[in-house]
């Protein structure tokens, strides 16, 4: 077979991804994760308990620990997003935004979810100057301000939590009038004095 830059090139560097490479190399296959971030959507959770063998952590905190797993056994990291991927043959070319091109003989895809849009007039124009995706990055900005969230899963509760520490007031937005997030954290935000919980709502426009 051709000789290429590695046995295996995984896309996407989150939990997925970091574990895959984990198995890749202790199976003495030349790896490297290809990713724009380490941990991806888990760095959006401040607070993990239910991870097996960690009593408790933020999501950023598990994940350099997963990178470093990863790393030990010999994973590469290689900064980026991917733009392309062909095959060519046996051959797979992978082409990232700054125009750097990798080989491989497999490609891994694990490059997991990216945030829902709401899809309302105002989100793309203030998306960063005001609108956020990740309330564990950007909640010190709303210091003493009203802030909303939107959602009804475990990231939505759990960022509400950690923007209630901030802002003078939170308002929880859900579609429904049932949350799909764990109970426990759920009543967590109940018992916040300064957290309203808008249910059967949905958001119409950002200005």
């Amino acid at each position: 077979m051709e000789k290429t830059d590695y046995d295996v090139i995984i896309i996407g560097g989150g939990a997925a991804g970091m574990t895959a490479a984990i198995y890749t190399c202790r199976k003495k296959m030349k790896t490297a994760v290809i990713t724009y971030d380490i941990g991806g959507q888990t760095n959006l959770t401040n607070h993990i308990e239910n991870y097996p063998g960690t009593f408790e952590s933020t999501g950023v905190d598990l994940m350099m620990k997963f990178q470093e797993h990863a790393q030990k056994f010999g994973a590469e990291f290689i900064m980026g997003k991917t733009e392309k991927v062909e095959k060519k043959g046996d051959i797979f070319n992978i082409k990232i935004t700054n125009g750097k091109q990798y080989t491989s003989k497999t490609v891994i895809l694990a490059f997991g979810k990216v945030p829902r849009a709401l899809n309302v007039p105002g989100e793309d124009k203030y998306l960063g100057r005001g609108v956020s995706t990740c309330a564990t990055c950007d909640a010190p900005l709303y210091k003493n301000k009203i802030t909303a969230v939107v959602g009804g899963g475990n990231s939505a509760v759990e960022a509400t939590e950690e923007l209630s520490h901030n802002a003078t007031k939170v308002y929880l937005i859900h579609r429904r009038e049932e949350f799909r997030a764990d109970a426990i954290t759920l009543e967590k935000i109940k018992q916040s004095k300064n957290v309203t919980i808008l249910t059967n709502t949905t958001v119409q426009e950002v200005f």
